[in-house]
């Protein structure tokens, strides 16, 4: 912080995260410590046609000094559609081809079929202990009600996984993009992507699955996900991968105290709901097309 004061003089400083946000005479600045090259990032991204991007000012020790970006206000859900013509442009321009290894593939299908079992044992075991009390709690007896809903969503995840693991594992090529890796409704800020310390080179479905398990019930993401494929159509086994990771609930650990518990099996069929919810209609347009 002393540096911060001897290099700017700001009239105030404001921490953010992992950002120091200093307000000068002449303007609003970000610092942030360089995690990765964004320099390098920034001009690749330049040669794509791709600039929205917050601009480096200077540079100081191992800090980048951003220009700072003031949002202005606009409705939710208009932003989300912006967002997501803004990250369909991205991936649009930075996409390529590169051969497939069958090893990395098969290390992707051998963790998510880990992290399905996982799930299917945690809470099975849940499932058992409940069903032999006589008069379960509130967050037992809510698990109860929707058994066979979670015992659908292992046997779809399985189902799927095994057909994505078929068609990948038999081409020759995958297509990866440049991926923000870090996204959220909170790092669009009027048409620029902001904090891409995360960036990553894969495939276009972790951007969108970042954004799904950070953002989900805060607006509508099928709109989002509409509007994103209408200018960057995903490929099936991009689709299928997408469904099957955001379809995965997190695993949150029951406490001691039955309230809670409650809320966090509330949570669980919610996020289950709303996952289901997103990819029916997918579903049905493949069937009305067969």
């Amino acid at each position: 912080m002393k540096k911060v004061n001897e290099i700017f003089n700001p009239n105030k400083i404001t921490i953010k995260g992992k950002s120091t946000i200093v307000d000068t005479e002449s303007g609003k600045y970000v610092i942030k410590e360089k995690q990765k090259d964004i320099k390098s990032l920034y001009n690749y991204l330049s040669s794509r046609d791709f600039n929205n991007y917050p601009q480096i000012i200077d540079e100081y020790d191992n800090n980048y000094v951003y220009e700072y970006l003031k949002d202005n206000p606009s409705p939710l859900n208009q932003k989300c559609v912006d967002m997501a013509k803004l990250l369909a442009n991205l991936h649009y321009k930075t996409s390529y081809f590169k051969p497939i290894v069958k090893d990395e593939i098969k290390g992707v299908y051998e963790n998510i079929l880990s992290n399905i079992n996982y799930f299917e044992n945690y809470y099975q075991k849940l499932i058992d202990k409940a069903s032999n009390e006589e008069y379960p709690s509130p967050s037992n007896y809510l698990l109860l009600r929707n058994e066979t809903k979670i015992n659908s969503l292992i046997s779809y995840l399985k189902k799927e996984l095994e057909k994505w693991y078929k068609i990948v594992i038999n081409n020759e090529k995958e297509r990866v993009v440049y991926n923000h890796n870090n996204l959220s409704i909170d790092h669009y800020i009027n048409d620029y992507f902001i904090s891409w310390d995360n960036y990553q080179i894969d495939t276009p479905v972790l951007d969108l699955i970042n954004l799904y398990k950070n953002d989900y019930n805060k607006y509508d993401y099928s709109n989002f996900l509409e509007n994103y494929t209408k200018r960057f159509e995903l490929l099936e086994e991009e689709k299928l991968l997408l469904f099957i990771i955001i379809s995965l609930p997190d695993i949150k650990y029951l406490k001691e105290d039955e309230l809670t518990n409650t809320i966090i099996i509330g949570k669980l069929i919610n996020y289950i709901n709303s996952s289901e919810k997103l990819i029916r209609p997918y579903y049905s347009i493949e069937k009305k097309e067969e």
